[in-house]
């Protein structure tokens, strides 16, 4: 593999390996290296991982220490041969510490030099850019890549600018190139670490991905990591998958002796944080050290309760001796009882529960000015103007003191972002599947399982749809951050975790914002797709909506476009809404995208909208059949696609399907499932017994042709078991089924169409070659065998 330098006096012009050596030429005659290198890396660089790692606080000095003289860290880091020691789990329960002592590791511990790159990535569930292992993976690439820019292939970077950058987008192929990089001879030792991995939301696969690696499936790569979680049981049974038992430090303790290990280094922290009290509160050394004493005292303390019971002390009217004994013997022994207290502080807590739901339920964290506007647009009606929410609007110093004061430690601020103190915070306060919290009542009586996530979005779904109309009206008059592009991006999002029930007003103003012809569409719709998202163009109001998949507003918009629409009795919402959607163009249910010529219906079935889907299908004017203007392809093929088996199954349930309809490419959805390998589909389909089984494509393929090219021994086995397939079809590459087969060494395959004794194995195709003699020619010896012995 050949590589480049980024920057430097040897950064030559070196051309990479590339398949396709025409193109790669002309490729980089017209876009210089450093060019495509520098786009690489912006690709990658996709989270301030820096920035991140940096919002957790630093250790106070004493504390973190027992850990970096245990003997499996000092082991972990001493090793270098690739075995299992090369990995270090620490397991640790909330509010112990362990981002802390993550980020005391990377800065101060584990120093990289000329042998050694250190990386790492913090995950973190409240932001969407840091909840993924694509996101890791990036910056842990980045990482390497700004530290030794030599590990960067041409292969590499030629790959992501000649076939697009989606390529960075796949857990796979960035993994890939970190084998890769990881094995070149200059690269040294690569410590990666990971902190919260249970923040992670696809952290199965890269766990499969680290137990591949430590399995012995990459030798002669001097790589470990180091990952922190808390002591999930369902991370730990992934780690046992590893043959030898895996090394875990607990920082909540394994035994008695670190048990008080923890303990002492906690002792510290107190310290610190009573000095701090005793300057602000203008304390007598006696109380602080009275203070130090009654906390230090307490069995078993984690940091964040530390914290928290801090929060409570100094919080007090009165700071006596008496006093304080008195609040320290009725301190929250638990963190959600120290949330409660905190909480129940708040000198209006309907205000605070209302910020809470926003806080909780946000797509990303809100900045001061956004949740200021939010909360203004929250406490006015709808039909309130602009210079009225201005008017409730507070500045944003005020507003920070105000969300203080409303929410406690539990709502910090950073970066003038705001975040929940603690991942165990929006534990606390939300409400979870088992909950049985009673929210009949908009009271709070209890703040555990207060926020039900429905509710926490149909507040934030108004906001959004609410603030959407006077976007251009608020060009330079009011401070709002970039809550333009909040609502415009996440009001669908909102407006679908919200379980929108007919009859919601929010159906009636989500058609408004949806209407092309209205003022209020191209602001909004600009801003969305100026973040690199799509919407079908035209001036159809239905195609956005089923796009989108919003069930209500299609529902409303089919309504009123039925003939009787003004004898019917009014569904939920308002009379006046239905008769002026009456005097407006009728709804055209089969309109297409004019860019691809999809309908309503596709881009409902494309995206998997199954609410949607049902309700066009009920309409007798919904063609099932139509084709978009470039692939030529059905509402069917296009569920397909993306799997959306109970969409295919509504599809295939209507009496006016066309099941053999041909796309562009001349494939039926039987051809299209078997060349892309979809079991599902060529299942249903097979099972209406309606399908031509020996439908050909441009070049003459069958499905059966194309399954067995692919050694797709299922789908196979599926159509030989019809009894009506043509199993020695020739195409115009003059190949059977067997040909492929035997050519790309799918030997299972092979077997099971000499198996229906129909096949002529020694049919000479392209190039007068046999099927054996193709087997041969690519060096497939079991297919040579068995196409022998036949």
């Amino acid at each position: 593999m050949t590589s480049l330098e980024v920057e430097g006096p040897n950064s030559g012009s070196q051309a990479g390996t590339n398949d396709g050596s025409i193109q790669c030429t002309f490729e980089q005659s017209s876009t210089s290296r450093d060019e495509r290198v520098t786009r690489f890396l912006d690709l990658l660089n996709t989270c301030p991982y820096e920035d991140r790692k940096n919002r957790n606080d630093r250790r106070v000095p004493g504390t973190c220490e027992w850990f970096t003289a245990h003997p499996k860290f000092t082991n972990w880091q001493q090793c270098s041969s690739h075995d299992l020691a090369g990995l270090l789990w620490v397991s640790a329960d909330p509010g112990c510490g362990k981002s802390v002592l993550t980020r005391y590791l990377v800065d101060e511990v584990l120093v990289g030099n000329e042998q050694q790159t250190v990386c790492y990535f913090f995950f973190k569930d409240d932001f969407p850019d840091q909840r993924n292992a694509v996101s890791a993976l990036s910056a842990i690439l980045y990482q390497i890549f700004l530290a030794q820019p030599q590990l960067l292939s041409d292969e590499d970077v030629n790959r992501v600018h000649n076939h697009g950058e989606e390529l960075l987008r796949s857990f796979h192929t960035l993994w890939n190139i970190l084998m890769s990089v990881s094995a070149q001879a200059t690269a040294g030792e690569i410590i990666c670490v990971l902190d919260a991995l249970d923040e992670c939301r696809d952290r199965d696969e890269l766990i499969e991905a680290v137990n591949m690696f430590y399995q012995g499936l990459y030798k002669d790569r001097k790589l470990k990591f180091l990952m922190t979680s808390r002591p999930y049981s369902h991370i730990e049974h992934r780690f046992r998958e590893l043959e030898t038992e895996l090394p875990i430090i607990h920082l909540s303790g394994n035994g008695e002796e670190e048990v008080q290990q923890v303990s002492r280094e906690i002792d510290p922290v107190i310290s610190k944080r009573v000095g701090d009290i005793g300057k602000q509160r203008s304390l007598e050394e006696d109380e602080c050290d009275f203070l130090e004493q009654q906390l230090t005292a307490v069995e078993n303390p984690t940091y964040l309760w530390v914290s928290l019971a801090l929060d409570v002390l100094e919080n007090m009217p009165d700071f006596t001796k008496g006093n304080i004994r008195q609040a320290v013997q009725h301190l929250p022994v638990a963190v959600d009882s120290a949330y409660e207290r905190i909480l129940d502080r708040s000198p209006n807590k309907e205000k605070a529960k209302v910020l809470l739901h926003m806080i909780t339920a946000a797509v990303r964290p809100f900045s001061l000015e956004e949740l200021s506007l939010a909360w203004a647009i929250h406490s006015n009606p709808d039909d309130t103007t602009l210079n009225s929410i201005c008017d409730d609007m507070e500045p944003k110093e005020r507003f920070r003191k105000t969300l203080r004061d409303l929410c406690g430690l539990l709502v910090v601020v950073i970066d003038e972002k705001i975040c929940l103190l603690h991942q165990t915070a929006k534990e606390f306060l939300v409400q979870s599947n088992k909950s049985t919290v009673n929210h009949t009542t908009s009271q709070v009586t209890g703040w555990k399982g207060a926020l039900k996530p429905e509710e926490s979005n149909k507040i934030l779904a108004r906001i959004c749809i609410s603030w959407l109309p006077r976007i251009s009206a608020a060009q330079g008059n009011i401070e709002r951050g970039d809550f333009d592009e909040y609502s415009s991006c996440h009001w669908v999002t909102h407006y679908h975790q919200a379980n929108v029930q007919d009859g919601s007003i929010l159906i009636v103003r989500a058609q408004s914002v949806c209407d092309p012809s209205s003022d209020v569409y191209p602001a909004w719709s600009e801003l969305y797709k100026s973040e690199g998202n799509y919407l079908p163009g035209g001036d159809s109001s239905l195609l956005i909506t089923s796009f989108l998949g919003l069930n209500g507003v299609v529902k409303l918009l089919l309504a009123s476009d039925s003939e009787d629409a003004d004898r019917r009795p009014p569904m939920s919402w308002a009379k006046s809404t239905m008769k002026h959607l009456l005097r407006t163009k009728r709804v055209k249910i089969n309109s297409k995208d004019p860019v691809e010529g999809l309908t309503p219906l596709s881009w409902a079935a494309k995206n998997g909208h199954e609410g949607v889907v049902k309700l066009l299908l009920e309409s007798k004017k919904t063609d099932i059949n139509s084709k978009d203007s470039i692939y030529g392809r059905t509402a069917l093929f296009w569920a397909a696609e993306d799997s959306h088996e109970t969409i295919i199954k509504l599809l295939l349930g209507t009496r006016k399907i066309n099941l053999n309809s041909k796309d562009s490419s001349g494939q039926t959805p039987l051809s299209w499932a078997a060349d892309c390998g979809n079991e599902v589909l060529v299942r249903l389909l097979l099972e209406t017994n309606k399908v031509n089984i020996n439908s050909k494509d441009e070049h003459n393929q069958t499905p059966l042709s194309l399954a067995a090219s692919n050694g797709n021994e299922t789908i196979v086995k599926l159509l030989l078991e019809t009894g009506k397939v043509d199993v020695d079809c020739k195409d115009s590459y003059r190949a059977t089924p067997l040909s492929w087969a035997a050519m790309h060494g799918h030997e299972k395959v092979v077997k099971l169409l000499l198996d229906t004794g129909k096949v002529d194995v020694n049919y000479k195709g392209s190039d007068d070659q046999t099927p054996r003699e193709w087997a041969a020619i690519y060096g497939h010896e079991e297919v040579v065998k068995l196409l022998e012995n036949y």
